[in-house]
């Protein structure tokens, strides 16, 4: 699976570290390490099965070995796995060999005006970009499913198998949505995992048919309004300016 893939990739930078602080918002969970790293990762509040669900108290991860907390992304729950994530991302070092340039992912995986494009996740940015540059655009959010232009997850076999770029949200990692997607995308000349959650670990996307992943590093001398922002329920759209972009190619 993909995420014993990153957990592997991340186990060597995670050991001897212990959590130094976390925070668990609305949209975003963040771990603060005692080597002085910050990750975060979405906590995917649009698939909580509860009303008002019951959040772990994050005093609780508090002194607990960074390996300990990274195997969450083993668990059933999506939370643990969000906090296993944003662990894992608190110590993801972009290799400059893989760095792409250009790390906005709509320059290095130009589109063309006869593509179909797929979006795994309504992911706004990209969205904005390729409207009315492309043939046509089939999104999948199943947090929006039954709005306007939504396509409903059932006709994911039959329509990504027609995109030639498709654009999967870093969350879909988290939530296992990747896997099962990727072997639908056969004619796609190039598959993006991309956001402020994705993992920058190309090594564990290897093989997988992805071909670009693209995501954010937050600045040290930004950490403690991050930290603030996300127990605040602040979103990575909002803290933008906070994080360092990438764009690493795969392969």
């Amino acid at each position: 699976m993909l995420l014993e893939r990153l957990y592997e990739a991340a186990a060597p930078d995670l050991a001897g570290k212990r959590v130094q602080e976390v925070r668990i918002g609305n949209h975003l969970v963040g771990v603060l390490l005692d080597s002085g790293e910050l990750g975060a990762a979405y906590a995917l509040p649009g698939e909580r099965r509860a009303v008002l669900p019951v959040l772990p108290d994050p005093s609780r991860f508090v002194g607990m070995p960074a390996i300990e907390l990274a195997a969450g992304l083993k668990a059933p729950d999506l939370v643990s796995r969000a906090l296993g994530m944003a662990v894992c991302n608190a110590v993801a070092q972009p290799d400059p060999d893989r760095c792409l340039a250009d790390p906005d992912a709509m320059t290095t995986v130009p589109v063309r005006p006869g593509d179909t494009v797929g979006l795994i996740g309504f992911i706004r940015s990209v969205h904005r970009k390729v409207a009315g540059r492309v043939a046509r655009i089939v999104v999948f959010d199943r947090s929006l499913e039954g709005e306007p232009g939504i396509c409903p997850e059932e006709q994911q076999p039959e329509l990504l198998p027609l995109c030639d770029v498709v654009f999967v949200t870093g969350s879909a990692v988290t939530n296992g949505t990747l896997e099962k997607v990727l072997p639908w995308c056969t004619k796609a000349r190039d598959v993006v995992v991309i956001g402020p959650s994705t993992p920058l670990y190309p090594e564990a996307f290897a093989g997988t048919g992805v071909t670009v992943i693209a995501g954010a590093t937050w600045l040290p001398e930004h950490y403690e309004e991050a930290l603030a922002g996300i127990a605040a329920g602040k979103g990575f759209h909002e803290m933008g300016d906070l994080t360092r972009r990438w764009a690493l190619r795969v392969k």
